[in-house]
């Protein structure tokens, strides 16, 4: 969908738009005036009220000031009055205009509308200020915050009482939901927060640029996924409107700001070398640049837009003057703390010449630090081009890999292992290829033969290497080495050895379904990974999402979820993209098990196109196996052919085996939206099997759970008591008692489980397994009880998203009640008095009692509470 102006949604101002609707259109009002910088939609909330006025009857008579017209009397208001008016002619201005205007009012209410009143002149803003106080006309105006006004102007909201709004720019999430409507489908996060970011939530700014990328096609969809791939440009109309902003006539405020725009945030102390302090005063009082409150104040232009304009405009030889002149004068006023390293070397690297390749070396390890690679690859090609050897050479290597490049950084470990000098150099080499491997290559054994081929006898390497082995043995969905791992963790000094460490036994004991185990030791290790850049960088990007997987296989969902959206969040700033390829992969598994296949779907999706950019083979494949069990649960025929098309994409022989219980499980939902039930055992009856047969009972029991969904409980009870979950999983434990149920066709057990379900916050699951018990019950003839079971199912959807599965078998109305009183019973159960459901259905209180009675006889319940009880809903909502 294209981002035009029929589409530029009016986001997140309900609140305003009710509000001065009041103030303009209500019986004596005076009217509003609506304030803010430019771009924040101001003008856009004044035309709305407009028309919501015209509606209700309203005559809107519109103003016209400009800035050309700001000196000569009455122009703003010239179109509105009547030329032929010679006794109007005759009287002054200030009475001509009260008298044009008083014609025209009293023919109905009027409104009269001033776009950009601080422009109006002084006797067209004289004049309204008078209709406004005698109440001939209400007025909605607008004005911006960053210029003069008009005394009148203000005397409206400060002596009139005439309603003042100030608009403020929006927030995250009303950009994001901008963003997402005016393109009709989901958007990938970085491109959401590379589009805040650079517009710093201004409606007008962001409107502007969601057209240029869609015209120069940097806007592309992948898996329903809308996603950046190019530089940000401005359009012809918001560059003529960034310039009207940067205007200046004087030579030193323009040299300033561009100086400004190469390196902010530049250190107030280093500007001061360069720039007047009045003159800093002057910008900062004309509001384009901003001071940041600090121990060591920093200097940025007020909006980034500004940068980009004066970077992209400005000669390359007064580029790297200013440059210079920075890194000059950075080193004058001393490097004190971490980021003047980063300053310095960026500004050195900027500007050519000869470097010191430890600067350099070390300023790319703090880029890493925040995620900048295509920076720290600059930095540290320079540092090795300046003799940093093998360590630089390595820093190059990590750079490529998270920006997904890894054939590259493949052929850079092949150049590096010629280099190699000592243990230290060739087992971190090793390492990073083995990482390589496995991560990038989806190829777990090629890593193994790269650790054991590595001849490293230095106790210290030695270590880190083993802990690898461990760490790519459950890889392998091999759980064997917890204990060593667990060793490791408890008497390594390296923090990279610690996070390996940790890794490999959560790894390892999460496929065995001992969560009891990881919780303290996932607790110990996410604040190691706070910070780290070293060779264990990946895993400790994936502390976080284990942990938040670990909570929803705890049942502890709420948290789950809260954790992996944080994961998210921290993945888009600073950005990192494996980060946030695994943190939307662990998000699209914890939503399903919520009941929301639509939002799996969207998270799935988005997890594959960001692996596929990050170049992570398996994190792909899992995400694609993740994405048709959604579509198939979400009833998506389209997205259930892509998703299997991209699964085929990824298979091969090599494989990271971690999560391959995801893959299987979207085969067999495949399957069972084509009614292929033998497809639905061979291949994730098989895969149970495999897992269990490997300890990854854990894994296994999950498989085990869609088995029963998907009409398969016998082989599932008979899977899970060859291979049973641990006894104090609880999880583990539920879906043991489910398929035993199931198999057994206990409808009375079936609700417990279904009650169980509801109570964890499952109730996708919950309504699964009661309308199996209805089913049976059905089939038992007895007909109260399976009214109840399936009303219990109904009350469960209604708490997720609308789901195809083959257990809900809730095609016609509730045996035994009415659509109509299956209606009123669930909204009475969700907490609905009689007279808010009479409301609601437009039937009479009496009708709501009348059919809730004969609802309680049928199902056999006294009243709201049984009824609630019934349902599972043994308490109010709030």
């Amino acid at each position: 969908m294209l981002p035009g102006p029929s589409v530029a949604s009016f986001v997140g101002r309900d609140r305003e738009l009710a509000t001065v609707r009041a103030a303009v259109c209500a019986p004596a009002a005076r009217g509003a005036l609506i304030a803010g910088l430019a771009g924040v939609g101001k003008t856009r909330l004044a035309q709305e009220v407009a028309a919501y006025a015209r509606a209700a009857g309203r005559q809107v008579l519109a103003a016209r000031p400009s800035g050309s017209g700001s000196h000569l009397p009455l122009a703003a208001l010239a179109s509105l009055l009547l030329r032929d008016d010679q006794a109007a002619a005759a009287a002054n201005p200030v009475q001509r205009g009260l008298r044009g205007l008083r014609q025209l009012a009293e023919k109905s209410p009027t409104v009269l509308l001033v776009d950009d009143a601080h422009l109006l002149d002084e006797v067209s803003a004289t004049v309204i200020h008078q209709l406004v106080a005698e109440r001939s006309v209400a007025v909605l105006a607008t004005l911006r915050t960053d210029e003069a006004v008009p005394a009148a102007v203000t005397a409206l909201w400060k002596d009139l009482d005439v309603l003042r709004v100030d608009l403020a720019v929006l927030s995250a999430e009303e950009a994001d939901t901008l963003i997402t409507e005016a393109l009709g489908d989901p958007v990938e996060g970085q491109t959401l927060r590379r589009l805040r970011d650079v517009t710093a939530g201004n409606a007008l700014f962001l409107h502007e640029l969601l057209h240029s990328a869609w015209e120069a096609g940097l806007l592309t969809r992948s898996a329903g996924i809308w996603r950046l791939t190019g530089r940000l440009r401005t359009t012809a109309r918001l560059t003529e409107l960034l310039h009207d902003r940067l205007a200046t006539a004087d030579p030193d405020e323009r040299d300033a700001l561009e100086t400004i725009a190469v390196g902010e945030p530049v250190p107030l102390d280093v500007l001061r070398q360069l720039v007047a302090g009045e003159l800093l005063e002057t910008l900062e009082r004309r509001r384009l640049i901003t001071v940041a409150e600090r121990d060591h104040p920093l200097v940025r232009l007020a909006h980034p837009l500004y940068g980009e304009l004066l970077r992209d405009e400005m000669p390359q030889l007064a580029r790297l003057r200013h440059i210079r002149r920075l890194a000059d004068a950075q080193e004058t006023a001393g490097i004190h703390q971490d980021e003047d390293v980063l300053r310095v070397a960026m500004w050195r690297l900027d500007a050519g010449g000869p470097v010191n390749p430890e600067l350099m070396l070390a300023a790319a390890r703090q880029a890493a630090l925040i995620r900048q690679y295509e920076l720290v690859e600059r930095l540290a090609l320079r540092a090795r081009q300046a003799g940093a050897g093998v360590s630089a050479g390595l820093t190059v290597v990590g750079a490529l890999f998270q920006s997904g490049r890894s054939a590259e950084a493949l052929r850079w470990c092949a150049e590096l292992a010629a280099q190699a000098g000592d243990d230290a150099e060739r087992a971190q080499i090793a390492l990073t290829h083995a990482s390589l491997l496995a991560h990038g290559r989806d190829a777990p054994g090629l890593a193994h033969a790269v650790l054991d081929a590595a001849a490293v006898t230095d106790p210290f390497w030695q270590a880190q290497i083993e802990v690898n082995r461990l760490y790519l043995r459950t890889y392998e969905l091999d759980c064997t080495g917890v204990e060593a791992a667990l060793s490791l963790f408890d008497r390594a000094e390296s923090v990279a050895v610690r996070l390996g460490a940790a890794s490999a036994a959560g790894g390892a004991l999460m496929l065995a379904g001992r969560y009891a185990e990881v919780i303290p030791l996932v607790q110990r290790a996410i604040p190691l990974a706070a910070g780290h850049d070293g060779p264990g960088r990946l895993l400790a990007d994936s502390m976080r999402p284990a942990n938040a997987w670990m909570r929803a296989n705890l049942l502890d969902l709420p948290a789950a979820l809260a954790e992996a959206e944080t994961s998210y969040r921290e993945s888009l700033h600073p950005p990192d993209r494996i980060a946030q390829a695994v943190s939307a992969f662990t998000l699209s598994r914890i939503t399903l098990m919520l009941g929301r296949p639509v939002a799996a779907l969207r998270w799935a999706a988005e997890a594959h196109v960001v692996g596929r950019q990050a170049q992570l083979r398996a994190v792909c494949r899992w995400s694609a196996g993740v994405r048709l069990q959604a579509a198939a649960q979400a009833g998506a025929a389209d997205e259930l052919a892509a998703a299997a098309a991209d699964l085929a994409a990824e298979s091969g022989e090599r494989r990271t085996r971690l999560f391959d219980i995801e893959v299987m499980r979207g085969r067999a939902w495949s399957a069972a939206t084509r009614g292929d039930q033998v497809g639905v055992r061979e291949s994730l009856g098989t895969e149970v099997a495999r897992h269990g047969g490997r300890g990854a009972v854990g894994a296994g029991a999950l498989g085990a759970l869609d088995l029963v969904r998907l009409g398969e409980a016998v082989l599932a009870a008979e899977l899970l008591t060859r291979f049973p979950p641990p006894a104090d999983w609880a999880l583990g434990q539920l879906v043991v008692g489910y398929a035993e149920a199931a198999a057994a066709g206990d409808p009375a057990r079936l609700l417990t489980v279904a009650r169980q379900f509801g109570r964890h916050g499952m109730p996708l699951y919950a309504a699964e397994a009661a309308s199996l018990a209805a089913g049976a019950w059905h089939s038992g003839a007895q007909a109260r009880a399976a009214a109840q079971a399936r009303l219990f199912a109904e009350a469960q959807l209604t708490r997720c998203e609308r789901a195809v599965t083959p257990a809900l078998r809730l095609d016609g109305p509730v045996t035994g009640l009415t659509s109509r009183e299956r209606e009123v019973v669930l909204a009475a159960a969700g907490g609905a008095s009689d007279r808010a459901i009479a409301a609601r259905l437009h039937i009479a209180e009496r009708t709501v009692e009348n059919h809730l009675h004969r609802a309680y006889a049928k199902l056999g319940v006294a009243g709201r509470p049984e009824l609630r009880s019934a349902l599972g809903l043994e308490h109010p909502p709030d």
